[in-house]
């Protein structure tokens, strides 16, 4: 008999959408929250970040999302905003909800999204007049099934038919309902009679970003350079740590490894990274206490000054293998189970998993040497130099990098 995993969560939930053939044609993102609550109460904005990096960081069992169509609710505020979305924005239709206030600052903001490559949706139309001033800028209705009459919703579409749109029946609970919906002209359809919506679990990878802060006002100098970037992010291994997730989910579908945070930074491109950075910023959730975050960052910092004493590999993979050997004490999610979900050169999982080849003999002597320091001074005296001098450099870099953090 099977034992649950306490660490698989439920991270958002999915919809199907399915054409008139009843093939797949995309999915609906909705947010789900462990302590059951909505959208609304949790905050739209927070949501949508929610439901984004939960995607994105919890989970790489989801391949088809990413081939596919992906529909994301966002609140007014982020669209006035203008921020978009750090997604790819071919595969993604903003779903505009039914409340929201239709003036001319929505219909620029539309405008502008559109020309960053992203398309739009109009959920739970009702045929308000309210609505015609976006209509050309609308790529896809939906229609509530259970809220129209047929003969009512065949008069107005007739009345719509010079918009080149999508239409969607929503809520399409009967087989009856389909093929009525189907003849009068809808393309798509959403409903409990084709699929009801089914959970995404995984294991969310999520922790507090040091002094978010000081760290959003760094990324966000319009002048900062990759190599600025890399050192910001190498400093919190908790962003570290979920960038590098981010960079390896599927929807990236990366042709080459990925040996460093300076390459998931290069492959994302700073104006993404910048994005993803406050999006993490605002679901700051504290996980690790500062301790551990203190004794990961030292160990990292440590494997990079050990090679750089010794020359024997480059030193930015020392530092990766140190940051992901401190994955489970981070997250709380077992290491193993983690290189399961990102994919990484197998030099650096061998490193951490089996302290194989030179980066795992440098991890297994810098963690010996981080228990002799921390809990068995009496070996201290017989610890390798290269080794106690590597991690007493780390120790007071680390200090000094989250004196700023705290400062800042």
């Amino acid at each position: 008999m099977g034992t649950e995993n306490p660490q698989v969560k439920t991270l958002l939930a999915r919809q199907p959408i399915y054409s008139a053939q009843k093939d797949l044609f995309g999915f609906e993102l909705l947010f789900r929250h462990e302590m059951g609550s909505s959208a609304h109460e949790f905050g739209e904005e927070l949501a949508t970040s929610e439901v984004l990096l939960n995607l994105y960081t919890g989970t790489n069992q989801q391949s088809d999302l990413f081939s596919r169509k992906i529909f994301v609710n966002i609140s007014e505020g982020l669209l006035l905003s203008d921020a978009f979305l750090p997604v790819p924005p071919e595969s993604v239709i903003i779903d505009l909800s039914p409340s929201i206030q239709v003036n001319e600052p929505l219909i620029n903001s539309i405008k502008k999204w559109r020309d960053a490559g992203f398309s739009f949706a109009l959920d739970g139309f009702d045929f308000s007049p309210r609505f015609q001033p976006v209509l050309d800028y609308i790529q896809y209705i939906k229609v509530d099934a259970l809220n129209e009459s047929m003969s009512e919703i065949d008069s107005k579409m007739k009345n719509l038919s010079h918009y080149s749109v999508n239409w969607i029946a929503e809520r399409v609970e009967t087989e009856t309902q389909f093929t009525k919906f189907k003849e009068l002209g809808f393309t798509l359809f959403q409903g409990y009679f084709l699929a009801k919506p089914t959970a995404i679990q995984g294991q969310p990878v999520r922790g507090k970003i040091n002094n978010s802060i000081a760290t959003i006002r760094a990324v966000s100098d319009p002048e900062i350079e990759v190599a600025e970037m890399t050192n910001i992010v190498n400093r919190d291994p908790s962003l570290a740590i979920q960038l590098l997730k981010i960079v390896n989910s599927p929807v990236y579908s990366l042709g080459r490894e990925v040996n460093s945070v300076r390459d998931a930074i290069v492959y994302l491109g700073l104006i993404q990274v910048r994005k993803w950075i406050i999006m993490m910023s605002m679901l700051n959730n504290m996980v690790a206490s500062s301790g551990t975050v203190n004794l990961v960052l030292t160990r990292a910092k440590a494997c990079e000054n050990y090679v750089e004493k010794s020359h024997a590999v480059k030193s930015d993979q020392a530092f990766l293998v140190g940051l992901l050997s401190g994955v489970h004490l981070l997250f709380g999610i077992d290491n193993k189970s983690f290189f399961e979900q990102i994919s990484l050169p197998d030099t650096i999982k061998e490193a951490i998993l089996e302290e194989e080849g030179v980066l795992g003999q440098t991890l297994s002597e810098i963690i010996k040497t981080e228990y002799n320091i921390l809990q068995n001074t009496s070996e201290i005296a017989d610890q390798d130099d290269i080794g106690l001098s590597a991690y007493r450099e780390a120790s007071t870099w680390t200090e000094e990098v989250l004196t700023v953090a705290d400062d800042g």
